[in-house]
Order: C-alpha cells, then sequence, then structure tokens
C-alpha cells in the first residue's frame, strides 16, 4: 500500500520520538544509578539480574525513611485566642491531634518532639489564686494531649518553670514521654534535676536527643522556682561540648533541643561538632519570635540544621527525612536538582494548623470540659471582693448619657464579651479580663458577669463612684492613651494600635455643658 508523504514524514517523526526511549531500556541502563564505576557491564543477562537488584538491598540496610515533627513555644496555647488573626485562627491542640493522627497513618517511623516553652506563658507567673489554680490545670491538659498524641521527647524551657519545680515536677509524673534539661541543677550539689538525654530507635536507627534550658535565667528566678532548695544552670556550650560526642558514640543522628539565644544556638552549631539537627526557639532580645518568616525558618551552620517555626502552635515544623548510613550530614532535597551520591536527604516544611483540618474528637471533648469546669472558681474559696462597689457600669451611666450610650451601643466595645462566647473562651481568665469590666475585682466566676459584660465607660475613663451623687467636683477625666494600652498592644492584638486614629471610632459625643 502506497503511503502518502504527509504519511511517511508522520511515520519517521514517530520513530525519531520512540528511538531515545528504546535505547534507555537496553540493560546497561541497571547499572546502579549515581555509581562512578567505569568496569563494563556483564553480558550475560542471569549475571546482570545480581546487579540490578543490588540497589533495592542496599535501600532496605542503608537508607532509613523517619518523618519529623516538632512543636516549640506552645507557652500555654490550646487553642488561639479569639483576637488573634480571627479570620484564620491558626493553632489549637485538637487540630493538632487530627492532624498528627494523619501524619503516622501515612509515616511509619514518625518522631514527635517539643522544643520546649510549653506550658506556661510570659506573664503567668503574675497571676495567683484562682487564675494559677486554672493555669496549673490547663498545663494538665496539655500534658495529657501530648500523651495523646505520642510525644517522645519535651525540653524543660524557662516558662516551663514559671509555676515553680514542684509543678513541673508534678506533670513529669504525668507526662508519658521525658522532660529533658541536661544543664539545670541543684544549686547544692550540681545534681540533674530530669534526663539530659533520651535515645529512640525509629526507621531502624538510633536518634540520641539532648536538652538544653536556657542558661542566662536569672538567680533570683530560680531560687524562687524552688525555695527549700535553689536552682542553678550549667553553661550551655560546655554542657554540649561534654555530652554530644558520647551521643554520637551511641546514636546514629543526634537531635540538640535548645531554648537558648540565637547567638548561643548558632555558637553550639558552630563549635560543637556531632550535631546533626538542632531545635531553635529563635531568642532575640530576650523573646522568642511568634513568627518566623520563612527565609528564617532554616539556617544550615558548620554541619548541623537549626529548624525554627511559629509560636502558640500554630504551625508544626515537619522535615522528611531520608537517612543514608554514613550519609551525614543532610542536605536538602530539591525537585531542582538531585542530592550529591550517598548522602542523607530532608524536606522541611510547615504544617499551618488553620480551620480546614479536622480536630480530635477526643482532645475536643477534654478542652471543653477544661472551659466549662468550675473547679478554679470554687464559690465557697473566692476572696472578698472590696471593690466592686466602686464599679457603677453602663446601667448607671445611661441613665443621665443618652446620646453616649446610644453612641456605644453601636461600636464592637457594646460585643466584646459576645465574641468569646462566638469562639467558647469566656471561661478562660487569660481572655476575659478584655471583654469585660471589672474582672478580678468585681466578679470572678464568669456566671456573675452579666452587669459587668463587654467593654464599658469605665474601661476607658476609670472608676469615679462619687460622679452620681456630685458631678461638678467629679467629674471623668479625659480617655488616656494608657487605658487602652492594656488590651490593645501588640503581644494581645497583633497588630500596631495607634490610638489617635482609633480613638474617633470609640469616642463617644460630647457632653453639651452649661
Amino acid at each position: 500500500m502506497k503511503r502518502s508523504l504527509p504519511q511517511i514524514i508522520t511515520v519517521a517523526i514517530l520513530l525519531m520520538m520512540v528511538y531515545p526511549a528504546l535505547v534507555e531500556q537496553r540493560p546497561q541502563a541497571n547499572a546502579q544509578p549515581g555509581s562512578n564505576s567505569t568496569s563494563p557491564l556483564p553480558q550475560d543477562d542471569s549475571a546482570a539480574a545480581p546487579a540490578a537488584a543490588a540497589p533495592d538491598d542496599a535501600a532496605s540496610t542503608d537508607d532509613h525513611d523517619l518523618f519529623l515533627v516538632f512543636s516549640i513555644n506552645n507557652v500555654g496555647y490550646i487553642d488561639v485566642c479569639g483576637c488573634k488573626r480571627k479570620k484564620v485562627r491558626q493553632g489549637s491542640i485538637t487540630r493538632r491531634s487530627a492532624y498528627i493522627d494523619q501524619t503516622r497513618f501515612h509515616h511509619q517511623n514518625l518522631l514527635l518532639i517539643d522544643g520546649g516553652n510549653t506550658l506556661f506563658g510570659t506573664d503567668d507567673g503574675k497571676k495567683k489564686d484562682f487564675a494559677r489554680q486554672q493555669l496549673l490545670a490547663k498545663a494538665k491538659l496539655i500534658i495529657e494531649s501530648y500523651n495523646r498524641m505520642g510525644y517522645q521527647a519535651m525540653l524543660v524551657g524557662h516558662h516551663d518553670l514559671t509555676l515553680g519545680l514542684p509543678a513541673l515536677l508534678d506533670f513529669q509524673k504525668q507526662a508519658q514521654f521525658p522532660l529533658l534539661s541536661a544543664n539545670l541543677v541543684y544549686a547544692d550539689d550540681q545534681q540533674l534535676i530530669f534526663p539530659a538525654t533520651t535515645i529512640i530507635e525509629s526507621a531502624g536507627i538510633k536518634i540520641g536527643i539532648l536538652g538544653l534550658t536556657i542558661d542566662t535565667i536569672p538567680s533570683y528566678f530560680l531560687e524562687k522556682a524552688n525555695p527549700e532548695r535553689p536552682l542553678a544552670l550549667l553553661d550551655s556550650i560546655e554542657t554540649a561540648q561534654k555530652l554530644i560526642p558520647q551521643l554520637r558514640e551511641q546514636c546514629d543522628m543526634v537531635i540538640l533541643l535548645s531554648a537558648n539565644h540565637i547567638g548561643t544556638n548558632r555558637q553550639l552549631a558552630a563549635e560543637v561538632d556531632g550535631i546533626d539537627l538542632m531545635i531553635d526557639p529563635m531568642i532575640e532580645l530576650g523573646n522568642h519570635k511568634i513568627w518566623i518568616d520563612e527565609e528564617d525558618s532554616l539556617e544550615t551552620i558548620n554541619n548541623t540544621l537549626l529548624a525554627r517555626t511559629d509560636s502558640q502552635g500554630a504551625r508544626l515544623g515537619t522535615l522528611a527525612i531520608d537517612w543514608i548510613d554514613g550519609g551525614a550530614p543532610m542536605v536538602s532535597l530539591s525537585y531542582d536538582e538531585a542530592p550529591p551520591a550517598g548522602r542523607s536527604t530532608y524536606w522541611y516544611e510547615r504544617a499551618s494548623m488553620e480551620p480546614h483540618l479536622l480536630e480530635d474528637p477526643e482532645i475536643v471533648a477534654m478542652v471543653d470540659a477544661f472551659r466549662k469546669n468550675a473547679e478554679f472558681l470554687d464559690i465557697a474559696k473566692l476572696p472578698p471582693l472590696h471593690d466592686k462597689d466602686k464599679y457603677l457600669t453602663s446601667a448607671t451611666c445611661s441613665v443621665c448619657h443618652v446620646e453616649q450610650t446610644e453612641f456605644w451601643q453601636k461600636t464592637k466595645h457594646a460585643t466584646a464579651f459576645a465574641s468569646l462566647v462566638e469562639t467558647g473562651d469566656q471561661w478562660r481568665q487569660d481572655c476575659i479580663a478584655c471583654h469585660v469590666l471589672g474582672y478580678g475585682q468585681a466578679f470572678i466566676a464568669p456566671e456573675d458577669a452579666e452587669p459587668y459584660k463587654n467593654v464599658q465607660c469605665e474601661n476607658c475613663h476609670g472608676l469615679n463612684p462619687d460622679h452620681p451623687r456630685d458631678p461638678v467636683n467629679h467629674q471623668w477625666p479625659a480617655v488616656k492613651e494608657t487605658a487602652c494600652l492594656v488590651c490593645h498592644n501588640k503581644n494581645q492584638t497583633l497588630e500596631d494600635f495607634v490610638f489617635m486614629r482609633k480613638r474617633p471610632q470609640v469616642a463617644c459625643p460630647l457632653i453639651q455643658r452649661d
């Protein structure tokens, strides 16, 4: 059958396309990938078969797939406060638990660790009585959640000591994983309080984990944390130089959990050999960063990879590691280029705990019970509220200031408490104070909040209980910026507050005076 010229051209093009693929399928394609050997390949097919199987055999003995997930600087969060990034609401241990369950299904060898500063926040040490009891209850909830998620190690950070060593020792008894610190000791005999290291076997390799608490905690804080037997801290670099070589001899991979200043952690990476991975909280100027920029999430110094992720449980750090015996240091696996032959590789991502993630029903039930539990509000044990009579509330002000009351009712201040109810946070002592009037002085139990709900006149103007009796001699002072900054500060809202710009939005109409 004769073919037309276009058909002949088409057949020729197809042959040109298929030919390279046929060439690639020749026996020499069975050579080991990455091999530099120049020896001739065997001509006998039966002899070639074992050579072709060698890479798979080597992979089964030398390659180890490990999926590492870490959190850091949780600082007492079980959920993200409603006023923080409210549209996204990243965080919550309920979503984290669901994510861990899904991850464990997809990755047989999961390593789950926490980099410390887990249980309490920066200001929790100032709280007393009922607030302290709730903080302790919340810390127990976090530990139990970590138990159920399957955490395998946690560093003792400086914030974890906020409510004292006895409380932390109780949490260690509750935890089904070790709390680590190689340099937190009793001052009198330098005896360790917590284990310095732990060794975990996963993916067919031994992973040694060493914990270092920040070594610049003031002595008065360490004395307050355990008055009967004050604490002390050993130098982090000297401790690492002593213990890392020992751990290196016992393990295939060494991970350092170090809650030190970023300068100290960089020095550790530069001067202490044998650290494969360091979980770094990125502490600068005395405070850790809440949000880590993408370019700061990884840093390599010497042969150590420093990994970081966001605070408050907003995003978890994940490293998919293909560990090869003798293949350290690890190199980043990029889709754009092939890794060097014989080197261990990793792929780093941050998993954001956002609302689209499902929640673990078991942890949800625990969190709901905590929120609704009035254990810390034993009415019979509440302290007397001597200042309760000093609060007038908006109900009193509205009798004379009708126009101002009508304006206030149109502002967000007038619905502040409802926003807590919407997110289920009305029981949280770390939230409620900015959404009501007189919390801790006029009322304590949330069920008693009714006349004090929302941000009212006295939140801004201050207390003036004699004003209704004698308005002329007891006039309200002007609103000062400091009254707003109690709640409208970057620590609470994650936004810059410009008083002169925000004030007109809530400033009541001026009163016409005679």
